[in-house]
């Protein structure tokens, strides 16, 4: 009842407080992002003056198309989503007040299955990794963890000292995962020898720190990567192209999938899918393969029939010399 009574007030239900309701239920950086989403639907309403719980199909399709003319077709099924995942949680919570989910039956927008972010090549993760080294030891350790490792931004930033150790000979870092759960990560040799390097005598506190001893944020990330990029001669990148890169340089290395997947922390092998370019190489089409066997198959039925006729003429030369010997004897 006491939640009850602070969702709703006079009968009326208090968007605001279900909102933060809903919130409660996320974590970490999905909070985040779900607190803007929704922020982002509860403005659109005030903007429109219309109740955010007593929507129709009408209404909702009207919110979408608002959305795809700022977003792109990914953000669009989020922002979607997000807000039926807080209808949901208003249907659970109020059942007696809100009955149904318009944002449930709004059409979501086509995603490419190809993932949109621009890797780097082998040859320009390293030029890269050089150009860290060479500007600063946490340029270097920030770079190395994110490009060897695949981890987000987010979990490096959010990551402490006292989340580095050694497991089975492994050094490892055990990190805080997209929706809240933990994992433990390997720490290859390169990256270990650059975090060392930069953390000194440090035995506590956060992982990365500013100059002045503050943890770090993404957008401090974001402008050392900005900076290294022009310094290192490196096209520009985002601080995500670092990890679009670990996971594609690890597809392309034959690693599994399910490894890469892991490594990432996808949930759905499908997110890794989407990193895997050498599905879309013209090169490795399996059509090639397809074509070789088929070429092979014709050329052994070749082989065969030019073998068959060769017994055939030999079967009849010595068929021909028994009929002359036996017209000789017969003389």
């Amino acid at each position: 009842m006491g939640a009850q009574l602070a969702l709703v007030e006079n009968g009326r239900i208090q968007p605001i407080a279900v909102a933060g309701a809903f919130l409660l239920t996320k974590n970490g950086r999905t909070r985040e992002e779900y607190r803007r989403d929704l922020r982002h639907y509860l403005t659109w309403c005030s903007e429109y003056g219309l109740d955010p719980f007593n929507q129709k199909r009408a209404q909702m399709d009207a919110f979408k198309n608002w959305l795809l003319d700022h977003y792109g077709n990914g953000s669009v099924n989020r922002h979607l989503s997000v807000v039926s995942g807080m209808f949901r949680y208003a249907m659970a919570e109020l059942e007696d007040v809100v009955f149904r989910n318009p944002a449930a039956l709004v059409d979501r927008q086509p995603v490419s299955t190809i993932s949109q972010a621009t890797g780097l090549t082998f040859e320009e993760a390293e030029q890269l990794l050089r150009g860290a080294e060479a500007y600063n030891p946490r340029c270097s350790a920030v770079v190395h963890v994110l490009l060897l490792t695949g981890m987000r931004v987010s979990e490096l930033v959010n990551a402490s000292i006292e989340d580095l150790g050694e497991e089975r000979g492994h050094q490892v870092l055990r990190i805080t995962r997209k929706g809240g759960h933990t994992q433990t990560i390997v720490i290859p040799p390169s990256a270990w020898t650059a975090l060392e390097a930069y953390i000194g005598d440090r035995t506590s506190g956060p992982l990365i720190i500013t100059s002045t001893g503050r943890r770090i944020t993404r957008q401090g990330i974001w402008d050392m990567i900005k900076r290294l990029c022009r310094r290192a001669g490196v096209r520009t990148i985002r601080t995500h192209d670092l990890r679009h890169t670990a996971i594609t340089l690890a597809l392309e290395s034959g690693k599994s999938l399910e490894s890469v997947q892991d490594m990432a922390g996808h949930a759905d092998p499908r997110t890794t899918r989407r990193y895997d370019r050498a599905r879309n190489n013209l090169d490795n089409s399996p059509s090639y393969a397809l074509d070789e066997q088929l070429r092979a198959v014709a050329a052994r039925r070749q082989a065969e029939a030019v073998l068959d006729e060769a017994v055939e003429v030999l079967v009849d030369e010595a068929l021909r010399e028994v009929l002359a010997a036996a017209e000789l004897v017969a003389a």
